[in-house]
């Protein structure tokens, strides 16, 4: 098989993960990386063996290489769409972390962009790549759920009360910060739920959104509340209206005070399905030294199942488990395939390399879009104090990206521009 050169941008923690997925692929090499702090970078080169010349604290210095055939994006929220753009622009094909921005009006852009340079763009969107999504999908694909009319997508994750300034001390403040973040866990952790449930749903066109956000979970003590400032908010909750009737409750939350929960359904005049723990920890071969190929997995807390109840082929009441987790391990076991459908990254190889194509490929750059519609509508609507349509939020939606990043090396000015 082709070996795929990919280069890194940015070097802070989820670019470890990232890390661990490429050594499961022995067809990709990670040839560069690229972090403007410079300290960072000089652990993370040293922690994966890099020469100095392959490090760059500049990552337009690093394009300029003629050894790269693809670039891996791993920078914070708000700079998703520039550096994005910038690569796709510099001609490379380009694979983007989560979220795809925290704007519609942003992932638009970085939409778009794809299209006028005819570069693959993919978004990471791990809840997609496991067995849960890919035996519900066909299970709503053969009618079993017959019209389906309903669903309900709520998320405490496996966060409570102090878990956003509990993650500072183990992870960057940025996540708690709306000018890098932009927003909170609406669009942080949320593009896993949410991007599931309106895949699952085929995308339907949405109509309207009531949203309401809140920064709700006092801190600790006030003294800790001043050295970790938070300017995104802890809960968005809303209730989405789409064509044809469909209707969808949300509430994504990083902090909240009870156990964890999650609640997801969907509702149909034969069956529903139903699922708690979504895989948003982005797969086996993320997770580091559980997973594999042909084996290994998530612990049990963490490995996400699929539910229905509703009525037989006879007209009788059933309740099914689907042993999702439990088939996903023997789907890749008997064919090593199936694997592609399980990871982000290989799917993203696979797709770069042919295997996969734009028609049979997850479509994330669509699937973030659309997400960023309506999370923008859960934004747009608390503003305004009122459900808002789809045309308003669109008409309305802001950039939040960073266009212009002054660093100890010099300044980053992006540029907007198709």
């Amino acid at each position: 098989m082709k070996e795929l050169r990919v280069a890194i941008i940015g070097t802070g923690t989820i670019s470890n993960r990232h890390m661990k997925v490429w050594g499961n692929i022995p067809q990709v090499k990670v040839v560069a990386a690229a972090e403007i702090d410079q300290p960072k970078l000089k652990a993370w080169g040293e922690r994966y063996h890099f020469d100095e010349k392959d490090l760059y604290t500049d990552f337009r210095e690093m394009l300029k290489r003629d050894d790269i055939d693809a670039v891996d994006v791993c920078v914070h929220n708000n700079l998703h769409t520039p550096v994005s753009m910038y690569v796709m622009k510099a001609g490379y094909p380009c694979y983007s972390e989560k979220p795809m921005s925290a704007s519609y009006f942003d992932s638009k852009l970085l939409y778009d962009c794809a299209k006028v340079t005819g570069q693959k763009l993919a978004i990471q969107i791990s809840s997609l790549y496991s067995a849960q999504t890919y035996i519900a999908k066909k299970v709503l694909k053969a009618g079993k759920l017959g019209n389906v009319y309903h669903a309900r997508m709520a998320t405490a994750s496996h966060r409570r009360r102090n878990a956003v300034d509990r993650a500072a001390l183990f992870s960057s403040k940025d996540f708690r910060d709306a000018y890098m973040a932009g927003h909170g866990q609406i669009v942080d952790l949320g593009i896993y739920h949410f991007g599931q449930m309106l895949y699952l749903l085929d995308l339907p066109e949405l109509k309207s959104v009531l949203g309401q956000l809140h920064q709700g979970v006092e801190m600790p003590n006030e003294a800790w509340a001043k050295s970790h400032p938070m300017t995104v908010e802890d809960m968005g909750v809303g209730f989405a209206t789409f064509e044809g009737g469909l209707s969808l409750e949300l509430q994504e939350a990083s902090a909240v005070n009870k156990d964890d929960h999650m609640d997801h359904h969907i509702l149909g005049s034969k069956g529903g399905l139903y699922w708690g723990m979504t895989d948003d920890f982005g797969g086996d071969w993320s997770m580091g030294g559980m997973g594999g190929p042909m084996g290994g997995g998530l612990p049990a807390p963490l490995q996400p199942q699929l539910y229905y109840r509703g009525q037989d082929e006879f007209g009788f009441d059933v309740s099914i488990d689907f042993h999702a987790y439990e088939n996903q391990q023997d789907l890749k076991t008997y064919d090593p395939d199936m694997m592609q459908w399980f990871d982000n990254q290989l799917h993203w190889y696979n797709y770069l390399t042919g295997k996969l194509t734009d028609e049979t490929r997850y479509n994330t750059p669509l699937i973030g879009l659309n997400v960023s519609l309506l999370t923008d509508g859960l934004v747009l609507s608390a503003e305004m104090g009122r459900a808002v349509t789809a045309d308003e939020i669109k008409a309305n939606s802001k950039s939040l990206a960073i266009w212009k990043q002054e660093t100890p090396w010099g300044v980053f000015d992006y540029d907007a521009t198709l």
